[in-house]
């Protein structure tokens, strides 16, 4: 984890130093971003979980979309507030709700398969990112179809990078509605067993978004986050099998019915002590998000005054 955010730190730094020399140029030498500087923005996405459960037909792949099921697809929603603190630098500020989902029988691979858990998990995030312009091309005007009147074709797009920390809420439950947690399913708090974990936790989001101006006011923006966290239990999967007289002792019958829910096929694979998840790899999510943008700083769709010679 430590590895991965440092090299994706490192590429933003030289992405931004090796086309620092450009964006003097390529901006407008206008004043026109400061009238941009203020943007508040709503919309819909949709959610994907790379994490123990679910998963395609073969060994996980970590930090990888080949390893999404998109069956478990899921639609959020987000509101948030950016700030643009230089032509080429933003921060925003965004709140967001989705639905993170997994199951076992959803794939062919034997050892998914055998194991059988599912999940789905409720999350609320509040992140805060740094977004880094590496293309531009903004300025106002509109094109006149009369006949030697010419004028300059509005335009009001970005692409950029962005990064930050995320803290988040989560409620893992199965997919029949059972709240997960106070079962302690690996065991959480009993001898030899895992400490229990909290309802909230971090990440590291890492992302590209691009911005398209429909006028002075609004733009619309799609947005592809990805975010590793520090926590391998949104979906209550992480370490081994524990003693299910034990954990039926501690926490009852239904503790061990949601700690082991295979058949039976393969028996030897759920025994106490063995793999039930990885815990070596944490958990992830992805948001797709598509926002409606408005600008704070405009109240109406200010057209702009052409100035041209009449010919006769």
């Amino acid at each position: 984890m430590k590895n991965l955010s440092l090299l994706i730190f490192i590429v933003l730094l030289w992405t931004g130093h090796a086309t620092a020399q450009w964006r003097n140029t390529n901006f407008t030498t206008s004043d026109y971003w400061k009238g941009q500087r203020k943007e508040f923005f709503f919309g819909i996405g949709a959610t994907n979980f790379l994490g123990d459960l679910g998963g395609l037909n073969r060994i996980g792949t970590d930090y990888s979309f080949m390893d999404l099921e998109w069956s478990t697809t899921r639609v959020s929603g987000h509101l948030g507030y950016r700030y643009r603190l230089r032509p080429w630098i933003l921060t925003k500020t965004i709140l967001q709700y989705g639905v993170f989902r997994g199951a076992d029988n959803l794939t062919t691979e034997p050892f998914r398969r055998n194991r059988n858990l599912d999940f789905k998990c409720h999350l609320v995030e509040l992140a805060q990112h740094l977004e880094l312009v590496i293309f531009n091309n903004e300025h106002y005007g509109k094109r006149h179809s009369i006949s030697g009147l010419k004028g300059m074709k509005n335009k009001n797009t970005l692409v950029y990078l962005f990064s930050g920390i995320t803290g988040f809420m989560y409620i893992p439950k199965a997919l029949d509605g059972t709240n997960l947690r106070p079962l302690h399913t690996e065991g959480q708090g009993l001898a030899n067993g895992p400490k229990p974990y909290g309802l909230f936790n971090w990440g590291i989001p890492f992302g590209m978004g691009t911005k398209i101006g429909l006028d002075q006011v609004w733009r619309i923006s799609f947005e592809l986050t990805y975010t590793k966290t520090f926590t391998d239990y949104i979906d209550d999967v992480s370490t081994v099998y524990y003693d299910p007289v034990a954990l039926g002792n501690a926490y009852g019958s239904n503790a061990v019915a949601y700690a082991d829910k295979s058949d039976g096929a393969f028996a030897g694979w759920t025994y106490p002590g063995e793999r039930r998840g990885d815990d070596k790899q944490k958990d992830a999510y992805f948001w797709f998000n598509v926002s409606l943008i408005k600008n704070l700083q405009q109240k109406g769709s200010n057209k702009l005054k052409w100035k041209y010679r009449a010919r006769f």
